[in-house]
C-alpha cells in the first residue's frame, strides 16, 4: 500500500510542476538552524555522498549569510534500535529539525512523533516512515525495480535463456527500500518461466555478499540481483570468480559507486540502478532554508530519479 501512495504522490507532484525540486535557498533570507542528519548508517558510500552534499550545501549558504549547523548522528550500522537513539539524541541535543532516512517504514513512527511534539520538523530523504513529515526526497525504489528487472529480462532473452534460477542478494530485512526494489524487480518476471530465489541478506557487506553469490551460482543460479551497493559489490565480484571457471553469470544491481563502476567496466556487471543521493542531501538543506523562512511544504514528495548505468554510459557516472 505504501508503495501505491508514493507512486500516486510522484504522480501529483508531476502534475503539479515539482519537478524542478523545492529549490527556494537562493532566493530565501538567511536563516539560523541546527540540523541533524540520521542516515540508516555511516558506512554505505551512498550515505556518505548524501552527507556530503548536505555539508557543501550548507557551506554555501553559510557564505552567503546563514547560520547552519549540520550534525551527522547516523548509527555506524543499520539498527533499528539504534536510529530511535539517534533520533532521542537529536530532540535533546536542541536540533530544530532532522533530516533521516528511515531504516524501515514504522520502526522509528513513535520517537518522530515525540520530535513533532517537540516542534521538530521531519525531512525525509531516500526512505520515509508512514508517519507524514513536512516533505520527502526519494528515489522510486519500486519502479527503479522494474527498470532493473526490465534490464535484465532483456539481457536473458537476448542470451537466449527463457528460464532458470535467479539469485537475489538482499541488504538487509525489514529495509523499506530494498523490499520496494526486490517488489519491482519481481513484478517483471511475474507470468516468466524463471524463478526467483529465496532473498539472501548480507547485511550490505561486501564479503558476505559475495559468500552468498558464490552459493547462489554453485546451486545453479544464471542471474543474480542485488539490491544495494554492497550487495552488488560482492554479488559482482563472486561473477568474476565464476567467470575464470568458464561459467557466465548474469548480474544486474543498485548503487554508484568506485567499486560497482570497476565492475560495470570488467563486464561482471551488466547494469547498477544510480540513485542521487547528492540531490537529495543538497535539495533537504534546501527545504530547511524554506521552512525556516516560513514556507509550508505541506509533505510534498519529490522524485530525485534513477538511471540504469551499463557500459555504454559508465563512463558519464565518475
Amino acid at each position: 500500500m505504501k508503495r501505491k501512495v508514493f507512486a500516486m504522490l510522484m504522480a501529483t507532484s508531476m502534475v503539479m510542476g515539482l519537478t524542478a525540486g523545492i529549490s527556494f535557498a537562493e532566493e530565501a533570507a538567511p536563516v539560523e538552524a541546527k540540523v541533524a542528519l540520521i542516515t540508516m548508517d555511516q558506512m554505505d558510500v551512498h550515505w556518505v555522498r548524501l552527507e556530503a552534499a548536505a555539508e557543501a550545501r550548507v557551506a554555501e549558504l553559510n557564505e552567503a549569510g546563514s547560520n547552519i549547523t549540520l550534525n551527522w548522528l547516523a548509527p555506524e550500522t543499520k539498527d533499528n534500535a539504534q536510529q530511535i537513539q539517534k533520533i532521542e539524541s537529536a530532540i535533546a541535543d536542541g536540533n530544530e529539525y532532522i533530516i533521516i532516512a528511515c531504516n524501515d517504514a514504522t520502526s522509528c513512527n513513535n520517537a518522530l512523533q515525540e520530535a513533532l511534539d517537540a516542534g521538530i520538523k521531519i525531512i525525509y530523504v531516500d526512505a520515509p516512515a508512514t508517519l507524514e513529515g513536512s516533505a520527502t526526497f526519494a528515489t522510486d525504489n519500486y519502479q527503479g525495480g522494474v527498470q532493473a528487472g526490465e534490464y535484465m529480462l532483456k539481457v536473458l532473452t537476448d542470451a537466449g535463456l527463457t528460464e532458470g534460477t535467479i539469485g537475489i542478494v538482499d541488504a538487509q530485512a525489514g529495509v523499506d527500500s530494498c523490499q520496494n526494489r526486490y517488489d519491482g524487480f519481481a513484478s517483471v518476471f511475474e507470468g516468466t518461466d524463471f524463478t526467483l530465489g529465496e532473498r539472501q541478506y548480507s547485511d550490505g557487506d561486501n564479503a558476505k555478499a559475495q559468500e552468498i553469490a558464490n552459493t547462489l551460482i554453485a546451486n545453479g543460479a544464471v542471474a543474480l540481483y542485488g539490491t544495494n551497493d554492497g550487495a552488488t559489490n560482492g554479488a559482482a565480484a563472486a561473477v568474476a570468480d565464476a567467470a575464470k571457471n568458464d561459467t557466465t553469470v548474469y548480474c544486474v544491481g543498485w548503487d554508484k559507486s568506485d567499486s560497482n563502476i570497476a565492475h560495470v567496466e570488467g563486464g561482471e556487471l551488466l547494469a547498477f540502478m544510480a540513485q542521487n543521493p547528492d540531490v537529495m542531501g543538497s535539495d533537504a538543506i534546501d527545504a530547511v532554508v524554506s521552512l525556516a523562512n516560513g514556507e509550508d511544504l505541506a509533505g510534498e514528495v519529490v522524485d530525485t530519479g534513477v538511471s540504469t548505468v551499463s557500459a555504454e554510459n559508465v563512463a558519464d557516472f565518475k
